[in-house]
């Protein structure tokens, strides 16, 4: 189901109850475009390939019958024009340039709301990939925890050759090192009295 069946759902839920039921007449305009009108109503719809009916554009249309109905808004008849007589000049009708099938018709509103669900719908799947990255990295940190915890419980219960805290040895090296220096320092004072 795409968006505008989806509007016309909608519609159709919220307007049934106050609605009433109109015949629709439907008819052929000269280029050979469905329509479908009430004249009780004043509305006119052109009916496209697919079935889908879409308010017909501002003008004059002239059905195969040769009345004339004359749109001032979208979709709505202000006037119907009765057959004229036919004269020796035979005018061509001229097609409606500014007729379109309902495939080809293009709200602004349904575009705009068409992009913003594509792009709503680019961001839900990319929410769903990093989802997803995020729960197979926890799952490998889980794992990795479980084997460090492992790995420390084993090192916990093996016993060690050496102690855990070795003593100081800072003060004895440093005291060795210094009595090496103070004999070199003798040494060459020695060295210089020669």
């Amino acid at each position: 189901m795409n968006a505008k069946e989806a509007l016309t759902e909608i519609k159709k839920l919220l307007f049934t109850e106050n609605s009433t039921e109109f015949a629709l007449v439907e008819g052929k305009l000269v280029d050979g475009t469905i329509v479908s009108y009430d004249l009780a109503t004043a509305e006119i719809y052109v009916i496209g390939a697919d079935g889908m009916k879409v308010p017909a554009p501002i003008g004059e249309h002239q059905l195969e019958t040769g009345e004339i109905l004359v749109v001032v808004e979208d979709g709505k008849i202000s006037e119907v024009k009765e057959a004229e007589a036919p004269t020796e000049e035979v005018v061509e009708a001229e097609p409606m340039a500014e007729m379109v099938p309902a495939t080809d018709v293009v709200d602004p509103k349904m575009v705009e709301m068409e992009a913003s669900l594509t792009e709503l719908s680019a961001k839900v799947e990319e929410m769903a990939s990093k989802m997803e990255q995020m729960i197979a990295n926890t799952e490998t940190m889980s794992s990795v925890l479980k084997m460090s915890m492992s790995v420390l419980e084993e090192l916990s219960t093996e016993t060690s050759a050496e102690p855990i805290q070795k003593a100081n040895n800072f003060r004895k090296v440093y005291k060795e090192d210094k009595n090496k220096s103070y004999t070199k320092l003798q040494e060459s004072f020695k060295s210089l009295k020669k």
